[in-house]
Parts: structure tokens; sequence; C-alpha cells
């Protein structure tokens, strides 16, 4: 199969799943084609997911993964903290993906200036890497809670 991304939709055990997100680098020549393909596979990921849980049409529930979810950023931790409380059908929570996700790709993609060469998926400034990895980390406990619906949306 054509894959420009490591980010794919699979089905285990008769449910469709999202592959968890590569905590590597993807290749690339420069750093700058690094960061390039990186926030492509945000997109993807997230989107990928977005589509899913608006496949799966489910009910109110609460969003589990995000329980015991520690985040660096303490803007984003007291958005987890109040999302805790919420309880979203599967359509809102892929919303909720897509918003987090496009945060997630355009702090990466608008901060191309400051990468740390050699080291292109990290930047120098302190503030705004803290907030992109709680995107990150908000992003991907989203995605496992739709793997986790629709692995049990029959059940």
């Amino acid at each position: 199969m054509f894959n420009l991304s490591r980010v794919f939709r699979f089905v285990k055990d008769d449910a469709a799943q999202i592959s968890d997100f590569p905590d590597s680098a993807p290749f690339g020549e420069t750093d700058l084609e690094v960061r390039m393909k990186h926030f492509t596979e945000i997109e993807n990921f997230t989107f990928l997911a977005y589509v899913l849980a608006h496949e799966l049409g489910g009910p109110e529930r609460p969003v589990q993964a995000l329980a015991n979810l520690d985040v660096p950023d303490e803007i984003f931790k007291k958005l987890v903290s109040d999302a805790q409380q919420e309880k979203l059908t599967d359509e809102q929570l892929g919303d909720t993906i897509l918003d987090v996700g496009i945060n997630w790709e355009h702090f990466v993609a608008s901060t191309n200036t400051l990468l740390i060469p050699g080291h292109p998926l990290a930047i120098s400034d302190v503030l705004i890497q803290r907030k992109i990895d709680s995107l990150d980390l908000i992003a991907e406990a989203l995605v496992r809670e739709v793997n986790f619906r629709s692995a049990n949306k029959n059940k």
C-alpha cells in the first residue's frame, strides 16, 4: 500500500481502530522535512479518529481516557480536568479530537523557525513546547478513547 504517513486505520477483532501515534521522528533528509512530515502525521492521526468517531455515532459517555492524564502545561491541565467531568457523544468526541489535532498541528507548524537543529521535533521556546507536548498527550488519549469505543461498540 502507498503510504506517506506512519498513521493508519485498521481492523482488529471486527472493530475499526486508529494506529498509535509514532514515538519516533519520521525519516527526512533535513530537519524541516522531518518536522513537516510530523505535522502531516498529526493531521492524519486526528482526522482518521474524527472520521471513525462520527461513524460510531454512539451516545453520551464519560471520556475515560482522560482519567489520570497528566499534561505539562497548566492551561491544558485545567482543560483536561474540566473535561473529565463531561460526557461526550461519539460525534462530540470526534469534533474535540479534530479541534485538539488542528491546534497541535498549528502549534508545531507555526514554530518551524524555533526548531532545535538535530532535534526537529523540539523547539527552543520551553513554554510553547509544553503546550505542544500537552496537545500531543491529549490527542493521543482521545484517540485511545475512540479506539476503546469502537472495540466495545457491540458489547
